[in-house]
């Protein structure tokens, strides 16, 4: 009888740093890899723009993240300092907002009290698509949300650094048999 083997979690290669003014942070504790739990490791620290990047690489790669009256928050009474948050974001090598809201829920008229319409809203963030290289990224719950961050995070960790590594490795390698 063949039993199969006991796998545990999948490690994160890399740790999430959240930064501290982040009021409600997400905790990556139920993000899953074929099957399997990952654990992430998050770090509390400062950073200079977005709420999630990744340590060591804190200038170069960020995520802000948004709820839906936040994002409605933002664009009214906080626009002039997101627009220099998105200023900061667009120098950085891969920036992304993400909302945890679909586009249909952005569009609809909010459940809480506001005086800008969700075209208004809307508009303000194809706008914004446009003068900026942050991508926007909507999600249909704050769950959603959470795991599009960390696949943002991986997916960069992935291209700049895991990619990167094995192709030295792999010149190295070809190098090394050409001279024995």
């Amino acid at each position: 009888m063949r039993t199969k083997p006991i796998e545990g979690p999948v490690v994160a290669p890399f740790a999430v740093v959240i930064d501290t003014r982040e009021q409600h942070p997400y905790t990556f504790e139920d993000i899953t890899a074929g099957g399997r739990p990952v654990e992430v490791t998050t770090i509390l620290a400062g950073l200079r723009s977005g709420d999630y990047s990744i340590q060591g690489h804190e200038d170069a790669i960020a995520v802000e993240r948004k709820s839906l009256q936040d994002l409605y928050g933002t664009l009214t009474a906080g626009r002039d300092r997101f627009e220099r948050e998105l200023e900061r974001l667009g120098e950085m090598r891969f920036s992304a907002v993400v909302i945890e809201a679909s586009w249909g829920e952005i569009a609809k008229p909010p459940m809480f009290a506001t005086k800008v319409s969700p075209a208004s809203i809307v508009g303000t963030i194809h706008a914004w698509q446009q003068r900026s290289p942050t991508r926007w990224i909507t999600a249909d719950n704050r769950r959603l949300a959470e795991r599009a961050t960390y696949d943002v995070l991986r997916r960069y960790w992935i291209d700049t650094v895991e990619k990167p590594r094995k192709a030295a490795a792999t010149v190295e390698e070809m190098a090394s048999s050409e001279h024995p």
